[in-house]
């Protein structure tokens, strides 16, 4: 088994490693809450038995990249459903607020991009629940579920409290 105690960059952030892209690496596919553990065990695509062990305050990232002795692996987070929200027209303060207060109630990690947020969800008939929800802005916003990499706003840590 390797042990692996923390990343030597990430192929999305750093420049270092960015030429591994495409490179003959080994695959660690994490979900988003496996990526949050500190100590855990899996197997890469390939079948090498990694041993996750990491420093306190340490977690990996999706494109992370982790060495153990010559096997070089990246880490990749499975994507998720998600149902992600978009205002149907820009500035509408009064519906942005609703809509923070509306998820905010609900403790659900958010993603901010562009002019959408996004959140995880279970199943998808999570949408409908939704939708009763935001009943008094429903006009104003488009409700989609999407499957993909969901990476939370930094600032807004619903476990933090």
């Amino acid at each position: 088994m390797l042990e692996i105690n923390s990343s030597v960059g990430n192929i999305f952030l750093d420049d270092d490693v960015d030429n591994l892209k495409g490179k003959n690496l080994e695959r660690l596919q994490l979900s988003r809450l496996e990526l949050e553990k500190r100590i855990l065990r899996r197997k890469t695509n390939r079948g090498t038995d990694v041993g996750l062990n990491l420093a306190q305050g340490v977690k990996l990232c999706h494109g992370d990249v982790i060495v153990c002795e010559d096997v070089k692996i990246i880490v990749e987070q499975l994507p998720e459903k998600v149902i992600s929200v978009r205002l149907k027209t820009k500035n509408m303060v009064d519906v942005m607020v609703l809509l923070g207060h509306i998820i905010g109630n609900r403790h659900r990690p958010i993603s901010i991009q562009d002019d959408e947020i996004s959140f995880p969800i279970q199943i998808d008939s999570e949408k409908e629940v939704f939708t009763k929800l935001f009943q008094s802005i429903i006009d104003h916003v488009e409700i989609t579920i999407q499957e993909k990499i969901f990476s939370p706003h930094s600032g807004a840590n619903v476990y933090g409290h």
